[in-house]
C-alpha cells in the first residue's frame, strides 16, 4: 500500500506510522503525541476535545475524513498553532533570544520596559525554546514570540528572517546554537552585573558586543580574560532602574529589613548563597527583635541544584508566612520593593548593585572567599557592612548600628558611580544610551552585510 492510498483511506494509521517534524497541538478528536521514535495516541482523558468518548477508558471518536483536501484542512488548525519557522518576521530587526526557562523568565521581564522604548523605533522578537515561556511571554508581553522546540526550527526562523541584531540576557548554553546564524550581530546585554565569575566567562568572547554597565563591568573582562578585543565591550548604564513599577508601602510602623539571598549556583563555585550558613540564624534573630518587620525575597532559582538549600528556603519562608510582622515575595522585581525598605541583606548578586541607586545602607554576607582566579578585588564589599559567620547571631544588633550611623555612606557614593555609571537614571538617559547603541549596531550590521556582497561581485 502507498503512503498516499494510506492517507485516503485510512488516515489515523497514517499518522500512526509517520515520523512527525512538527509540533502538534489539540483540536482533532485524538491528539498526535509527539515522540522521537514513534507517534502515540494520548490518553482519551487529557484530550482537550468536544467531542466526549461514551467511557473514560474507551478509545476517542475516529476522525471521519472523506479525501485528501478534507485531510489537508483538518491539518491546518493544528500543526504549527504555536509560532515557529512558518513566521513572517522578515519586517523585524531586532530579536531577544531566551533559552532558559520559568525560573529564569525574570531575566527577560527586567528587560521589557528598555525593549517597549527600542520597539517604537524598530520592531522587535522575542524566540524562545520553551513551551511554558512562550505562554508566559505571549499571555504578558505585547511582543511578537517564536517558540522554536528544535534546532530546525531555529535555523528555518533565522532563514526566513533578516535580523540584523539578535540580543542575549545570559550565557544559557543553547545560545551556541543562535550562534549560528552568521547574517546578524550578536549582542550579549546581561541580566544584571555582580562579581559572581559568570560575569567574566570567557563566553563572551563569542559575541560581536557586550553591554555592560558603567566601569566595574569594563574593568572586570579587562582585568580577567586574556587575549580580549576591549572595543566590543559598550558602556550603556542600568536602563532596566529606569523602568520600576513601585509596589504599594508594606503595612507595618516597624523598621522594614529585606533579606535578599542569592541560589547556590549552576556548580559549586558558583554557589554565593548565604542559606546554608546564615539562612535560618539571620531570620530567627530578626524574627525574635519587637522593632523589625522582614521582608524575604530569595532568588527565583533558589534550592533547584542544592537539596539542603532548598530544604532551608522552604523552613523560612514557612516560619515567615506564620508570623504577622513578616512577608515573603517569590516574584516580582525586586527593585520595585526597595523604596519602601530601611536596610538590606544581601548576598554577592547583581541585585545588591541595583540598591546602590537608593543610597540606603546595606549589609552584605562575606561569601567572596568562594570566588577562585579572579585578578581583581570586589569592590562592592567597599559599599556594605560585611557579615561574617558569628554575625549572623548578633545581626540584630548590625542592624540597629547601620540604621544609626550608616558606617559606609561615603565610601558607598564613589562605589556607585563605578557600578552605574555617570547616567541620569530620573530621566532615561541610560535607555536612551541602550536603544542608539542597537540602532547604531543595526546600522553597521547592513553596511557589513554590503560590503560582503560587494566583495562577491569583484
Amino acid at each position: 500500500m502507498s503512503k498516499l492510498t494510506k492517507l485516503v483511506n485510512n488516515p489515523k494509521q497514517f499518522f500512526w506510522d509517520v515520523r512527525p517534524v512538527r509540533v502538534v497541538r489539540n483540536a482533532l478528536p485524538f491528539e498526535i503525541v509527539l515522540t522521537d521514535n514513534k507517534t502515540k495516541r494520548a490518553e482519551p482523558q487529557k484530550l482537550k476535545s468536544s467531542v466526549k468518548p461514551k467511557k473514560a477508558k474507551q478509545p476517542a471518536k475516529k476522525l471521519a475524513v472523506d479525501n485528501l483536501a478534507q485531510i489537508k484542512n483538518s491539518l491546518k488548525s493544528v500543526i504549527n498553532d504555536v509560532p515557529v519557522s512558518n513566521v513572517n518576521l522578515r519586517h523585524h530587526q531586532v530579536a531577544l533570544y531566551f533559552s532558559g526557562g520559568m525560573g529564569s523568565i525574570y531575566q527577560v521581564e527586567q528587560w521589557l520596559g528598555p525593549l517597549k522604548v527600542l520597539h517604537k523605533l524598530t520592531p522587535i522578537v522575542i524566540i524562545t525554546r520553551v513551551k511554558e515561556v512562550y505562554d508566559w511571554l505571549t499571555s504578558n508581553t505585547e511582543f511578537v514570540v517564536a517558540y522554536c522546540r528544535t534546532i530546525q526550527d531555529l535555523t528555518d526562523l533565522y532563514e526566513g528572517s533578516d535580523f540584523k541584531c539578535i540580543l542575549y540576557v545570559n550565557h544559557g548554553f543553547k545560545n551556541f546554537q543562535s550562534l549560528m546564524h552568521n547574517k546578524a550581530l550578536h549582542i550579549h546585554i546581561n541580566h544584571g552585573e555582580s562579581d559572581k565569575t559568570s560575569t567574566i566567562t570567557n563566553q563572551a568572547k563569542s559575541y560581536d558586543y557586550v553591554y555592560v554597565v558603567a566601569q566595574a563591568g569594563y574593568d572586570k573582562y579587562d582585568k580577567n580574560l586574556i587575549k580580549k578585543n576591549m572595543e566590543k565591550y559598550i558602556k550603556v548604564g542600568r536602563p532596566q532602574l529606569e523602568h520600576i513599577q513601585q509596589k504599594d508601602a508594606f503595612k507595618t510602623d516597624k523598621t522594614v529589613v529585606l533579606y535578599a539571598p542569592t541560589w547556590e549556583g549552576t556548580h559549586e563555585s558558583m554557589n554565593f548563597s548565604s542559606l546554608q550558613e546564615y539562612g535560618l540564624p539571620i531570620v530567627q534573630q530578626l524574627m525574635s527583635h519587637p522593632d523589625y518587620f522582614i521582608v524575604y525575597k530569595p532568588h527565583p532559582n533558589t534550592g533547584s541544584r542544592d537539596t539542603n538549600i532548598k530544604n532551608i528556603n522552604e523552613a523560612i519562608i514557612k516560619m515567615l508566612s506564620e508570623n504577622e510582622d513578616a512577608e515573603v515575595i517569590l516574584s516580582g522585581d525586586i527593585n520595585s520593593i526597595y523604596s519602601h525598605v530601611d536596610i538590606c541583606i544581601f548576598d554577592n548578586s547583581a541585585v545588591a548593585i541595583d540598591y546602590l541607586k537608593i543610597n540606603k545602607p546595606m549589609l552584605m554576607t562575606d561569601m567572596f572567599y568562594r570566588i577562585k582566579g579572579r585578578m581583581d578585588s570586589p569592590i562592592i564589599t567597599g559599599a556594605a557592612r560585611m557579615i561574617k559567620s558569628l554575625d549572623a547571631f548578633n545581626i540584630a544588633n548590625i542592624v540597629k548600628e547601620e540604621l544609626e550611623l550608616d558606617t559606609k555612606e561615603t565610601e558607598r557614593q564613589k562605589i556607585k558611580q563605578y557600578y552605574l555609571g555617570d547616567f541620569d537614571y530620573n530621566n532615561g538617559e541610560s535607555t536612551n544610551e541602550f536603544v542608539q547603541k542597537i540602532l547604531e549596531a543595526c546600522k553597521e550590521r547592513d553596511s557589513l552585510i554590503d560590503e560582503m556582497s560587494s566583495n562577491k561581485r569583484i
